[in-house]
């Protein structure tokens, strides 16, 4: 009798699990960044809402930026469900020893934080201090998600 009743139990255990299993993982797709030659790790269900431009040199910052060595700055923005676009992210490329020259102990780096520093290049990413979207929308949720993801070197990956 309680073999019976473990025959009927377990497929739908199973199922719970395998749902649960499905509920709590994330796909990511790799976004190419464009002018540098990196790409970046978001959810699956967010990169459709991500739109990644290389930045025409024509604002200051973006001229000091190409005076002091960038090589390639590209940003990236989140388009709401409703709204317009919302800036989350720029990010540099310079040769590590340019980056470092702009690089000030008692000032906020112009170009955002190191990230990645290989084979004498370097990988700058500055991102918003607060969300354009309230916390508790789903805007608000994706947006802190890419925030998550902004900082964390494993979410950017070399191409060629």
């Amino acid at each position: 009798m309680k073999n019976k009743r473990f025959l009927l139990i377990a497929p739908l255990l199973f199922i719970l699990m395998a749902s649960a299993i499905g509920l709590t993982r994330t796909s990511h797709t790799w976004i190419n960044l464009a002018s540098i030659p990196y790409e970046m790790k978001v959810p699956s269900d967010l990169a459709n809402r991500i739109t990644v431009q290389e930045e025409a040199i024509d604002t200051e910052l973006l001229k000091q930026a190409k005076i002091d060595g960038a090589i390639g700055v590209v940003s990236a923005s989140y388009q709401p469900i409703e709204g317009e676009k919302a800036w989350f992210m720029t990010a540099y490329y310079f040769n590590e020893k340019d980056l470092d020259k702009t690089m000030r102990p008692d000032e906020v780096p112009p170009y955002g934080f190191k990230l990645i520093a290989e084979d004498g290049m370097a990988v700058s990413v500055v991102g918003p201090q607060e969300s354009a979207f309230d916390p508790n929308s789903q805007d608000g949720k994706n947006y802190a998600m890419l925030y998550d993801i902004l900082y964390e070197k494993k979410s950017y990956r070399f191409i060629r």
